[in-house]
């Protein structure tokens, strides 16, 4: 059976404006030289600005995101093997949360289609998740369906429960209600951030004829087609804190820890259990944690050129009041009724983590995989059987976060700003002296 190859790449960028120089030469580390290039790259990011910028409106992010976009070209130039120029069809995002979708062919991604929640008080994202949902055509005529989420759950040791909740309301809340091939609403009003940079007369006609129309709303679980979830989804490996003892005696310090380290693992247990990410499923973790890491490179790695960003694979400079966890995942529905003869299942390739990306305190995750062309299904297949339904009020409520995401994201930049400190700080003395001329009186 023919099929598409991806590669996946999610970051928590801790809210640095990078250097697409620095990046670029590491993006594409977990290529497997053996398997077939990709033909889409999706980049999923969490804290890719700081929280104030990613509460306003898109022209506060459109620097950090613009720099990323950069990134896929310059890294097809630095790139060992044989790639295509990776064309930006798509970019969308919520908080500090985005989703970057880059193809080697772009005529043959249509129907564009964005969701996006939020998971922190009130539905605010300084937590949140934003998916892109379209159809790729493969030669010579069929067409497959695409959901790609990225994702940023509840942070800390102790919040098992609040991370399953964000699960709960990803899946019910990542609501793709445009008909296909019309623009979304953007996530930022006023914006052009959220249109797909393919319009609908940019379609390749196999999709238009080749498969039905998506439904008028639709959550991330579709029949007949593939779902890939990846990004932070902070998963720990401890419920509670360490103390200070724990840093020499049971961290992982060397390749030999690992395999009995992740059996601690948040996220194995509540899949097992079956408590979050329903259906899906990872390649092997062989890779070491991916959070937390120290801060002392972080300014010099995002700002340097070239390989003055790579740090030495086998130093595991772990920040001591956090277990160090494999927190960024990359996950994926497998299909149902597979035949390894037919090899109609998603096939990874290699899935690692990027440990010369290391100006943040996390390290990237990537996964290159083939999907099949088709998706087969049947009636006991997730997709047609979510765990939880779509919220239907969740277009008046995801309006009802964005102003006030709007009114915290102005509080912050005010507070954390010179020049927003000395409007706070005006405008206090202003009510001083009003208060002052009042009581006089």
């Amino acid at each position: 059976m023919s099929s598409i190859p991806v590669y996946l790449f999610t970051f928590n960028c801790a809210r640095q404006l990078i250097n697409p120089h620095a990046v670029a030469p590491h993006l594409f580390a977990a290529l497997d030289p053996s398997a077939p290039p990709p033909a889409l790259l999706a980049i999923a990011l969490q804290e890719v600005c700081p929280l104030s910028y990613g509460l306003l409106a898109a022209d506060r992010i459109s620097p950090y995101l613009d720099q990323w976009t950069a990134v896929p070209h310059l890294a097809t130039a630095a790139a060992a093997a044989n790639l295509p120029e990776y064309i930006l069809v798509a970019r969308e995002s919520i908080g500090m949360t985005a989703l970057l979708l880059f193809a080697a062919t772009p005529e043959r991604v249509a129907n564009i289609r964005f969701a996006a929640a939020g998971f922190g008080p009130t539905g605010i994202a300084n937590k949140g998740a934003v998916a892109a949902k379209f159809t790729y055509s493969h030669p010579p005529s069929t067409a497959v369906e695409i959901t790609i989420v990225s994702a940023h759950l509840a942070a800390h040791e102790h919040c098992t429960d609040q991370r399953n909740a964000d699960w709960e309301a990803l899946v019910r809340g990542l609501v793709f209600d445009t008909a296909a091939g019309q623009t979304p609403a953007p996530s930022h009003p006023g914006t052009s951030e959220a249109t797909p940079l393919l319009s609908k007369s940019q379609s390749h006609p196999a999709i238009d004829s080749g498969i039905a129309k998506p439904p008028s709303a639709s959550g991330i679980y579709s029949p007949g087609a593939h779902l890939l979830v990846l990004g932070d989804l902070n998963y720990r490996t401890s419920a509670t804190a360490p103390s200070p003892g724990d840093y020499a005696s049971a961290f992982p310090h060397a390749p030999a820890d690992l395999a009995a380290f992740l059996t601690r693992d948040q996220l194995s247990a509540e899949h097992g259990a079956g408590n979050t990410l329903h259906g899906l499923v990872e390649a092997p973790v062989t890779f070491p944690p991916t959070y937390k890491y120290t801060s002392s490179k972080r300014h010099t790695a995002a700002v340097t050129d070239k390989d003055t960003v790579v740090s030495k694979a086998n130093e595991w400079n772990w920040a001591p009041h956090r277990w160090p966890s494999w927190c960024d995942r990359i996950l994926w529905l497998p299909v149902p009724n597979t035949n390894p003869s037919v090899h109609n299942d998603v096939t990874p390739h290699k899935y690692t983590s990027i440990p010369s990306i290391a100006f943040s305190d996390h390290r990237p995750v990537a996964l290159h995989a083939s999907l099949p062309a088709v998706v087969t299904t049947d009636g006991n297949d997730i997709r047609a059987n979510p765990p939880f339904g779509v919220n239907s009020d969740w277009a008046v409520q995801r309006l009802n976060a964005v102003a006030r995401e709007r009114a915290l994201g102005y509080a912050i930049l005010g507070m954390t700003t010179p020049g927003g400190i000395a409007i706070v700080g005006c405008a206090v003395f202003g009510v001083l002296v009003l208060w002052w001329a009042v009581a006089g009186l």
